[in-house]
């Protein structure tokens, strides 16, 4: 019981007492360089604010800038389909012309053919 009351006694005197951790912190503050800063902020009232013709100005450019990049996106696809269309019809044309000489080798194949059967004599 003596040390439960004895431990309590002296947590409450180390607690209560000042704390040098605090000033530590006051001194470390007092001798930081004190910061500034190189930009000021700007009122959009206050001298240096943009002006609304300005803006407007920006805008527009903005704008048109725009404007253009989404024209030249729409020339590119177009000109992609374009081309891809152009490839399809070329793919479709090689398909017709390799089937039309198939079919002249398979009709001079036919046509020999017959010829030498014509050719042997019938027994």
């Amino acid at each position: 019981m003596k040390r439960i009351i004895i431990v309590a006694f002296s947590a409450a005197s180390f607690s209560c007492s000042k704390n040098e951790s605090s000033y530590a912190a006051k001194e470390n503050s007092e001798r930081a360089p004190q910061i500034t800063y190189d930009t000021t902020a700007i009122d959009s009232f206050g001298p240096g604010a943009t002006s609304e013709s300005v803006m407007a100005k920006i805008n527009a450019v903005a704008i048109k800038r725009e404007k253009d990049s989404l024209a030249a996106i729409a020339k590119l696809q177009e000109e992609k389909l374009e081309k891809e269309k152009a490839e399809k019809e070329d793919k479709g044309k090689n398909e017709e012309k390799l089937l039309k000489e198939q079919k002249q080798n398979v009709s001079k194949q036919t046509e020999t053919i017959v010829e030498k059967t014509a050719e042997q004599p019938t027994q």
